[in-house]
């Protein structure tokens, strides 16, 4: 594959990567009026034991800056009235912020999973998986 080749291939795989992420933007504001790095917070701490992580750990899962990270954060402590996610200062390290996720906040992530699932089956043919797939084995 010459240069020229590879970046139409680059671009092509943005354009559908870009694509995909508006469906899935698009189901959850449209379900659950939150977006996808609401739900990649939501989703991340569900998948620890212990359903927290320091918000300096979240930062590079989420793809936020610090500041709007913590917006994000501030938002899930009052989505309609729930709090789907808390703050509470590490207590060995007064400098260090833990976010937990509620019971409330996990029913959602798995909902919203559930949700972003259909969509991508939606989205994606068997083909269109199997070489996603495929770039990861």
């Amino acid at each position: 594959m010459n240069d020229k080749e590879l970046f139409a291939t680059w671009i092509n795989l943005t354009k559908y990567h870009d694509r995909l992420l508006k469906a899935m933007d698009y189901s959850l504001h449209h379900q659950f009026q939150l977006g996808i790095n609401e739900f990649y917070l939501l989703y991340f701490l569900a998948q620890t034991d212990e359903k927290k992580m320091r918000l300096s750990d979240l930062l590079p899962k989420v793809g936020l800056s610090h500041s709007a990270l913590s917006r994000l954060v501030s938002r899930m402590e009052k989505y309609r009235g729930e709090s789907l996610v808390q703050r509470k200062t590490d207590e060995r390290d007064k400098r260090s912020v833990d976010v937990l996720l509620s019971e409330e906040g996990e029913r959602l992530a798995e909902e919203m999973l559930s949700l972003l699932n259909i969509t991508l089956n939606k989205q994606l043919s068997g083909k269109d998986i199997n070489r996603i797939k495929g770039l990861f084995d």
